[in-house]
């Protein structure tokens, strides 16, 4: 896996990126690092992906949580932890959904935790697709960007995150259930799939999007989805 260190202090940097691969050896799950020592190479597109990510808030330029929010919009789900002397910054991480952060100085022993954590969100989150055939042609999904699946008779509707018409297609919804069973993904009704990646906020029976897409609950799939949404936000923290 990779892991993107970005920390202008050549010290600190090492440390981290020492501590991290430490963490590879020990734990037989090589951990490849880059260190960047600033957040403009993020805005450029030819700079890689990452499967984790330890960021500086104090940064120049680019500050840290400017650099999360580029990030953020490359990846809506690799593992991001704030590694800073700025406190009082580190708790707006839920803005870029963080999924922790280190105060400065950083030992080993705080860091090992958390890059179990990222280690597991990392293959957790790792690039999945699925084709899907439509009239015009064949279309190959990151399902990471699938937002919800319906049905209707015998026609499946996929709805893929920031695009406004879904996908239609032959099929049934036991099979897509079966296709989508070890992926982020809960039953709100007997004819709709959600993502719960994608999910902004749930009023009631409705569930609203980060696009603004909606969707509803069946009054017999309410309770179970929401226990399902819980236990699946309470393995993120």
């Amino acid at each position: 896996m990779r892991a993107l260190v970005l920390e202008d202090d050549d010290g600190q940097a090492a440390l981290l990126a020492g501590y991290i691969e430490r963490y590879g050896r020990e734990t037989g799950d090589p951990l490849q690092v880059t260190r960047l020592a600033s957040a403009f190479a993020l805005a450029d597109k030819t700079c890689p992906d990452f499967d984790m990510a330890f960021l500086d808030i104090g940064l120049p330029g680019i500050n840290g949580m400017e650099a999360a929010h580029l990030i953020r919009e490359r990846d809506e789900r690799v593992p991001i932890v704030f590694v800073t002397d700025l406190a009082q910054y580190a708790v707006r991480g839920y803005e870029v959904e963080a999924l922790d952060f280190v105060v400065k100085p950083v030992t080993y022993a705080q860091i090992a935790p958390r890059l179990a954590k990222m280690a597991r969100a990392a293959r957790e989150n790792a690039r999945r697709t699925l084709a899907v055939t439509t009239a015009t042609g064949i279309r190959v999904l990151d399902v990471a960007q699938l937002e919800a699946v319906e049905v209707s008779k015998h026609d499946l509707f996929y709805h893929v995150a920031g695009e406004k018409d879904p996908l239609r297609t032959r099929g049934t919804m036991a099979a897509t259930a079966d296709e989508l069973a070890d992926a982020p993904f809960m039953r709100v009704s007997a004819s709709c799939l959600v993502g719960m990646p994608h999910i902004e906020r749930i009023d009631g029976d409705r569930i609203v999007m980060r696009d603004g897409k909606e969707f509803w609950f069946s009054r017999a799939k309410r309770k179970g989805a929401m226990e399902q949404i819980a236990r699946y936000l309470g393995g993120r923290r």
